[in-house]
């Protein structure tokens, strides 16, 4: 629900007489009102009003008989005496209102971009040996190992979120069953020979550090947008991705994707994936402009989460060496 911008004004007390109308306001003062030229019924219908909070067409309404200019210099001596008080409601929405319109546009732009990507696609398709390189399966994990080794970047500013103690201590349990991710990966890349001294020596593709730089920005400058990508991140919608799927279904070694589903399976159980509504639940109010700045920053979050997926099928099903090694860029 988005607040109706225009005020609203309410009885700032108790009508203690009808008759003369009498108000008690909350500073305890006792005022007698004077009808003027309304009808009792028309007084008695505005103080009705004004007990369950009314706008100044409302009042119109009551007074019908009253000019524009009348009923707003009647709102204003009222409020002046303290017979009224104007609510000017927070131009917002709601945490979870905010992050459901967030889940809906990420949801239609990713069925319009990643999941028709060459990654996903020849995940979901492919069913026998040599429908998928066994390279973009070793890719995948290498650029995963970047981008965990990396996850202080964009995790750690918003471990101390100051606006809210519940959301700090959600992503501070994460980040503490999140640490050290990268090393199960490392064990699946030790056994195809990648060791952590040529992965130190190997830099990620572009668009994995895209990701992460983004990603780190966001985190220390707009860390509620941050928090909506979380969710994506870790799997919101899957119990297990087709990149898992599809390396089962061709045979790929066990023994390299052990700890590949290992990682999977810890995100599944601690619920990663629900963090993102875990956090929005707690706050309590979005304001309209920052709404409007989230919708925009999906659109880029999302062009940059297809980039990866869509590099790591260009660069790993080609001919080029397995490990991207400093000396060579």
């Amino acid at each position: 629900m988005i607040y109706h911008p225009e005020a609203r004004y309410c009885l700032n007390g108790a009508v203690i007489s009808k008759s003369p109308l009498v108000v008690k306001t909350a500073g305890d003062e006792e005022l007698e009102i004077s009808a003027g030229q309304a009808s009792a019924a028309e007084v008695a219908e505005l103080v009705s009003r004004l007990v369950q909070g009314c706008s100044q067409a409302e009042v119109q309404d009551a007074l019908p008989r009253q000019s524009a200019d009348s009923i707003r210099h009647l709102l204003a001596s009222l409020e002046d005496y303290g017979v009224i008080r104007s609510v000017a409601p927070a131009a917002g929405k709601t945490g979870m209102e905010t992050l459901l319109e967030i889940e809906d546009l990420s949801n239609h732009l990713l069925y319009q971009t990643l999941y028709r990507n060459a990654f996903w696609v020849n995940c979901q398709n492919a069913s026998q040996p040599g429908d998928i390189p066994e390279k973009v399966f070793h890719g995948m994990v290498i650029e995963n190992y970047h981008f965990l080794f990396r996850e202080s970047y964009f995790d750690a500013p918003v471990l101390s979120y100051v606006p809210n103690t519940r959301v700090r201590l959600a992503m501070n349990a994460f980040f503490a069953e999140e640490y050290g991710h990268d090393e199960l990966l490392l064990q699946a890349l030790n056994r195809i020979g990648i060791s952590r001294e040529d992965l130190a020596r190997a830099v990620p593709l572009p668009q994995t550090m895209a990701l992460c730089n983004a990603l780190a920005y966001w985190s220390h400058n707009d860390p509620l947008f941050f928090f909506t990508t979380l969710g994506i991140l870790e799997g919101k919608d899957i119990r297990q991705d087709s990149f898992l799927d599809a390396a089962y279904r061709l045979g790929l070694d066990p023994a390299f994707l052990r700890p590949v589903k290992a990682h999977s399976d810890i995100n599944l159980k601690g619920e990663h994936g629900s963090l993102t509504r875990q956090i929005f639940s707690q706050i309590d109010v979005v304001d309209l402009e920052t709404v409007r700045r989230m919708h925009a920053q999906t659109h880029l979050f999302v062009e940059l989460y297809d980039a990866f997926y869509s590099a790591v099928w260009r660069h790993y099903s080609g001919d080029g060496p397995l490990l991207r090694r400093i000396e060579d860029y």
